[in-house]
């Protein structure tokens, strides 16, 4: 390979991490991917009729500019905590718009999955920002291990996390599962592409090679809970959002397939069998409307990840 265009010592430096990790795939991601803040941005109360609310935490340096900025944004959310089929409790950060019961039958409802370096209470200033644009229903959720969720931050963790939210949303708050949008940002892209190709397997009729959910080719019945693997199960969704999406985990320290001489001793190519949030994997077998949006000067995740998915 010509100078400039061989990554090797890249793949070296990842090969060498995978080992000091046991050779877990999961436990590199958790020490690559995720970066919670420390402290979380805001705590959790107790009001006097019983229901938790969130607060921008004293403990964060940042608190007093934030609650003076955003806390009356942050005081009109609602808060559940929400239990995942691993364990944790993950806390979801609910904007409803309305106040009737019914509020989440008839509006749309979008489910955040937000970017790395960030909590939830974090994204409530934007989340309230589209809520009010578009008139429907924000709800913002901690992974595992971010703001005041339980566990620690790992791929599978994610997974069970979104599967849980969207459980709750459409079992325990009534929305109609065609309503609800999924919207991944970053780092986000990765469980928000699972749950969407969960949804679309599951619609195909897909379980264990041979378990048919929909009969002609017509959409299943969206409030029927649909069986994708033997141990997950997803709802058919209305539509997915992906904003900065990744390709995939190491793709990200990897330059665009065929983009370079070298291309071929990048991380996602050697080591392809061990990468994480294979969200150019999954976007085949999403069935939902999907709009990805991703800015050409992004210097984080390049433009060529939202190019590669769409």
């Amino acid at each position: 390979a010509w100078m400039g265009s061989c990554y090797c010592v890249e793949s070296s430096v990842v090969g060498c991490l995978l080992c000091h990790a046991g050779c877990s795939t999961d436990k590199l991601a958790s020490s690559l991917a995720f970066h919670p803040p420390s402290p979380p941005s805001y705590a959790l109360t107790t009001a006097p009729d019983g229901r938790r609310r969130a607060v921008f935490d004293p403990a964060n340096e940042e608190s007093s500019r934030l609650a003076r900025d955003w806390g009356a944004a942050l005081a009109q959310c609602e808060v559940d905590e929400v239990r995942t089929r691993r364990g944790n409790t993950v806390c979801v950060l609910r904007l409803r718009r309305g106040s009737a019961d019914d509020a989440y039958v008839g509006r749309a409802t979008l489910i955040v999955s937000h970017g790395n370096a960030l909590d939830a209470a974090l994204f409530v200033p934007f989340a309230s920002h589209v809520a009010h644009q578009l008139d429907a229903n924000v709800s913002v959720y901690d992974y595992s291990g971010y703001g005041r969720s339980s566990g620690v931050a790992r791929v599978e963790d994610c997974k069970a996390d979104i599967e849980a939210v969207v459980r709750h949303h459409v079992e325990r708050l009534g929305c109609d599962p065609a309503r609800i949008v999924l919207y991944g940002q970053s780092i986000g892209s990765g469980p928000t592409c699972h749950y969407a190709a969960l949804a679309g397997r599951a619609s195909r009729g897909y379980r264990e090679g041979n378990n048919p959910t929909s009969v002609d080719g017509e959409r299943a019945d969206p409030r029927k809970r649909l069986d994708a693997t033997p141990t997950a199960a997803a709802y058919d969704i209305g539509g997915v959002v992906l904003v900065s999406p990744i390709m995939s985990g190491l793709s990200v320290i990897s330059p665009p397939e065929g983009g370079s001489g070298g291309a071929r001793c990048t991380p996602a190519c050697v080591y392809r069998s061990c990468d994480v949030f294979k969200n150019f994997d999954a976007v085949g077998s999403f069935k939902c409307p999907t709009l990805v949006v991703h800015g050409r000067l992004d210097d984080q995740v390049p433009c060529s990840h939202g190019i590669g998915l769409h």
